[in-house]
C-alpha cells in the first residue's frame, strides 16, 4: 500500500486529535491520587528509591520485585521509577503519561487498520472508538496500569515495524512483553499476517526468521513470568473445580467481555462474578455463541486468505491469558479487555468493508452512517468521562464495585465502614467475615484504617483481624522461599494474631535485608517487642 505525500501530515494531525480528545475525556481522573494497587506498585522501595541496585533487582527474573508484584514486568517498574524521578508525587503527571500513551497506542492501532486496507476515515473512526471506549477507562485512569497502555503501544509498534524493520520490531516486541505479558498476542498476529500476505513481499523468509526470534523472546520472558505468577498459587475460590466447570466459567467470562466490548454494559471496578451454575446460564450461551461464530468466521477468512482472520486471532490471543485456564483472584476486569478490544474492532471493521462501501455510495446512507458514528462516539465519550471520575478516590471505586456486586468484597468493606460509623461492632465483624469468605486477606487495612480505631481493643474485632491475617498466612504457607517483603508481612500477620514468637522470627529474618525492606522490618521488630511487653503486662 503506497502512502500519499500528505499522509504523514494527516497521521500526525490524527495523533494530535486523539491526544487532545483523550485528555478531555479523562480530565476528571487527572487529579486523582494513588489508589488501590498503586500503593503496592508505586510505593515499592525499588520504584521510589531507584539506583543501580534497585534497577538490577527489577531486571532480575528471580529478584524480589518480580516476587513482590507476582509479575515479571521490569519495564513497567522502570517506567514508574523514571516518572517518579522526573515528576515525583505530582499525580497529574503520572495520569497524563497514561493518557498520552493511550493516545499513542490508539494512533498505532489506526495505522495498522489502514495498512490492511481499511480507508483512512474508517481506521480513524475505529481508533476513536477504542480511544473513548468505557471499558478502557480502568486501564488508562489507574496509574499503575501504565503497564497496559505501554505494553499495547509497544506491541502495535512492533506490528507496524515488522514488515520493513524486523530488528526494531523484535526490540519493540521484547519491550512490550517486559511491560505486560499480555502483549504476547502480537506474535500470533504477526505470524498470521505474514502467512496471509498478498502479494508476497520480498524478504519473507528473513522475516520468518525474525519471528522465530520473537518466539524465543516470548519463551524467555514466559519462564520468569509464570514463576512469579505461581508464587500466588491458584486461587481456587475464584474458579470452579473440574475442567468442564472451568470451561463453562471461561465461556461466561467471554460472554461478559463481549457485552462490555459491544455496548460497555457491565463495566465495573473490581468485578466479582459468580461462576455459572449451569450450561443454560445466559452468559455461557452468549460466550458459546460468540466463540462458535468467531471460530467459523476465522476459519472462512483463513481459507480465503483474508486479513480479517488476523484480527480474530488477535482477539483470541489477547483473551487467552485471562481466560482462567490458570485461575487467579478477580477473574474479570475491564482492563483485561484492553488488549483484546483492538482485535475485535479490527475484525468488525474488516468484515464491514464491502457492505460499507456499498452503503457509502448512497448520499443518504452515508449521512446516516456519519450521524450514527458521531452518536456512538459521543455516547462512549460521555460514559468514559463519567467513569473517569471514580478513579479520584478509593471510596468512589468501592461504591462503584458495590453497586455492581452487592455481595462482593468491596460491598462488605463499605458495610463494615458504615457500621463502624454507627459504632456497631457486631455488624463490622459480620461484614468483614463476609468479605473474608470472598477472599479478602488485607489485614493491614484493618490495622491502619482510622475508621476502625475505636474497635482495635475490642476482642470481637481482634478476632476477625486474626482470622483475616490467618488467611494471608495460609496463602503464603506453601511457598518454598519467601522474599524479605513477604517475611515482613508474614511477621505483621503473626503479630496481628498475637503469635509473638513467630512474628519476631519472621521480622528478624526480614530485618537482615540490606535495603529499605530491612529498615522497615527493623522498625516493626522494635514495635513488636514493645507490643509483646505491653500484652504480657496486661
Amino acid at each position: 500500500m503506497t502512502a500519499r505525500p500528505e499522509s504523514g501530515v494527516r497521521w500526525i494531525a490524527l495523533a494530535g486529535a486523539y491526544a487532545v480528545a483523550a485528555l478531555v475525556v479523562y480530565r476528571r481522573a487527572l487529579g486523582g491520587p494513588f489508589v488501590s494497587d498503586d500503593m503496592g506498585y508505586l510505593m515499592s522501595p525499588w520504584v521510589r528509591h531507584i539506583d543501580a541496585a534497585a534497577a538490577a533487582a527489577i531486571l532480575d527474573p528471580n529478584g524480589a520485585p518480580a516476587a513482590y508484584t507476582a509479575n515479571y514486568a521490569p519495564l513497567h517498574l522502570l517506567a514508574h521509577a523514571l516518572l517518579f524521578g522526573v515528576f515525583g508525587e505530582a499525580v497529574v503527571a503520572h495520569h497524563v503519561a497514561n493518557v498520552l500513551l493511550h493516545a499513542v497506542g490508539t494512533s498505532a492501532l489506526a495505522a495498522l487498520l489502514a495498512r490492511v486496507g481499511i480507508p483512512f476515515a474508517g481506521a480513524a473512526f475505529l481508533g476513536a472508538v477504542f480511544l473513548v471506549h468505557p471499558a478502557n477507562v480502568e486501564a488508562v485512569a489507574w496509574i499503575s496500569q501504565l503497564k497496559s497502555v505501554l505494553g499495547l503501544a509497544l506491541a502495535c509498534a512492533a506490528l507496524l515495524l515488522e514488515p520493513r524493520r524486523p530488528a526494531l520490531a523484535a526490540a519493540a516486541f521484547a519491550a512490550a512483553l517486559l511491560a505486560k505479558f499480555q502483549a504476547a498476542f502480537a506474535l500470533p498476529v504477526a505470524a498470521a499476517a505474514l502467512w496471509l500476505e498478498r502479494p508476497v513481499r520480498a524478504g519473507r523468509g528473513r522475516r520468518a526468521v525474525w519471528l522465530a526470534l520473537w518466539a524465543l523472546l516470548l519463551a524467555a520472558v514466559a519462564v520468569p513470568q509464570l514463576a512469579a505468577f505461581e508464587r500466588l498459587g491458584h486461587v481456587e475460590a475464584s474458579a470452579p473445580e473440574g475442567l468442564v466447570a472451568r470451561g463453562r466459567f471461561a465461556l461466561a467470562l467471554l460472554g461478559r467481555y463481549l457485552a462490555m466490548a459491544m455496548s460497555s454494559w457491565g463495566v465495573s471496578a473490581f468485578h466479582e462474578p459468580e461462576p455459572p451454575a449451569s450450561w443454560s446460564d445466559g452468559w455461557v450461551l452468549l460466550g458459546l455463541a460468540f466463540a462458535a461464530a468467531a471460530t467459523a468466521r476465522t476459519t472462512v477468512a483463513l481459507a480465503r486468505r483474508d486479513g480479517e482472520a488476523v484480527f480474530w486471532i488477535w482477539t483470541a490471543a489477547a483473551l487467552l491469558p485471562v481466560s482462567q485456564l490458570l485461575p487467579f483472584q478477580y477473574p474479570l476486569a475491564d482492563r483485561y479487555l484492553y488488549f483484546a478490544l483492538p482485535g475485535l474492532l479490527g475484525a468488525l471493521g474488516m468484515a464491514a468493508r464491502r457492505p460499507l462501501a456499498r452503503a457509502l455510495a448512497d448520499p443518504l446512507r452515508r449521512l446516516a452512517l456519519a450521524v450514527s458514528a458521531l452518536v456512538l462516539l459521543a455516547g462512549f465519550a460521555l460514559r468514559s468521562e463519567a467513569r473517569a471520575a471514580i478513579w479520584r478516590s478509593d471510596l468512589a471505586l468501592a461504591r462503584d464495585a458495590a453497586a455492581h456486586y452487592p455481595g462482593g468484597i468491596a460491598a462488605q468493606q463499605l458495610r463494615a465502614r458504615e457500621a463502624a460509623a454507627r459504632g456497631d461492632v457486631d455488624e463490622v465483624v459480620a461484614a468483614l467475615r463476609a468479605a473474608r469468605a470472598r477472599g479478602f486477606d488485607r489485614f493491614e487495612d484493618l490495622e491502619r484504617d482510622p475508621r476502625f480505631a475505636a474497635f482495635r481493643s475490642d476482642p470481637r474485632f481482634r478476632a476477625v483481624v486474626a482470622e483475616v491475617a490467618g488467611s494471608w498466612i495460609a496463602a503464603v504457607a506453601g511457598r518454598a522461599e519467601l522474599t524479605a517483603q513477604e517475611r515482613l508481612v508474614l511477621g505483621l500477620a503473626h503479630r496481628a494474631r498475637g503469635e509473638w514468637d513467630q512474628a519476631l522470627a519472621r521480622l528478624g529474618e526480614a530485618a537482615a535485608d540490606p535495603g529499605p525492606t530491612g529498615a522497615q522490618a527493623r522498625a516493626e521488630l522494635a514495635a513488636t517487642r514493645a507490643a509483646r511487653l505491653r500484652a504480657e503486662r496486661d
